[in-house]
């Protein structure tokens, strides 16, 4: 009696591989992560936590309790815009710069490193969109800390009875948002190198501070080549009294540097 032969089915792995081909080829391509999409990631990171919208709360507390003070305490004569947006800057220049470092550290404060690079694994592309972030958000603080001094400099005129002064808004505006956003980036590559945040912000409040203070009676007028403080204090100013070699000098050490060794050891760390 002759037997039929029956066809033997095809090995499991043959068809579990022959089923993902016929689903990848049935998929879309897959498309990159656009720079603007990280950037506005990094903005909803920064804000979606407690510490970070603590921060900028305080930033706008400190604002509103100087031009109080400055309002209580207003010389005689017309009230003039210069004035009330330095003062109000005071909290903005100090603090502003800790979003930076806790933009580029809280990857590895927090352990979200592995998550965040095994989704977008291009690391510079990720730590250049904090950098971004770090900047928006600090320009978007300062605009209303900005607003705040022009609605104080407009009461102090009306109450005053002398009027308002805003001669000299664009140079003072844009010298404050330029001396913003340096430190905000000099904040940042300090948090980048360090990746830690306590430490970043120590040796960030204290290493240029250090100089400021030792430099001038080490180097005498030398120290000028390397206070960043001197540098954001003439590039405010809109004058940098033929010192343009000692400010870009300053700025290379201390933002451009740091910023170029933060990128490079961010891309090299082990991430755990």
């Amino acid at each position: 009696m002759a037997v039929t032969e029956i066809a033997s089915p095809p090995t499991t792995s043959a068809a579990v591989a022959g089923k993902h081909r016929a689903v990848a080829t049935s998929l879309p391509p897959a498309r990159g992560q656009s720079f603007l999409r990280l950037v506005v990631t990094e903005l909803r990171k920064s804000l979606d936590t407690r510490s970070g919208r603590v921060l900028i709360l305080a930033i706008l507390a400190l604002a509103v309790a100087a031009l109080t003070w400055q309002l209580t305490h207003m010389d005689a004569g017309r009230q003039h815009f210069d004035s009330y947006l330095a003062a109000a800057s005071t909290g903005v220049q100090l603090l502003l710069p800790v979003i930076g470092v806790m933009a580029m550290t809280s990857e590895w404060t927090q352990r979200t490193a592995l998550t965040t690079f095994t989704l977008s694994p291009r690391r510079v592309r990720v730590q250049l969109a904090k950098f971004v972030s770090a900047i928006v958000l600090s320009i978007v603080v300062l605009t209303a800390t900005t607003v705040l001094a022009m609605a104080a400099t407009a009461i102090g005129g009306a109450t005053g009875g002398n009027g308002s002064s805003y001669a000299g808004l664009g140079g003072s505006l844009a010298g404050a948002y330029l001396t913003t956003a340096l430190n905000v980036v000099m904040g940042a590559a300090f948090g980048a190198v360090i990746a830690q945040t306590a430490v970043a912000i120590l040796v960030f409040f204290i290493a240029p501070t250090a100089w400021a203070l030792a430099g001038p009676a080490l180097f005498k007028d030398n120290a000028n080549w390397l206070d960043v403080f001197g540098a954001f204090g003439r590039i405010a100013e809109r004058d940098l009294h033929g010192m343009l070699p000692e400010t870009l000098t300053a700025i290379g050490v201390w933002i451009v540097l740091p910023t170029i060794a933060g990128l490079w050891a961010s891309s090299r760390r082990e991430v755990k």
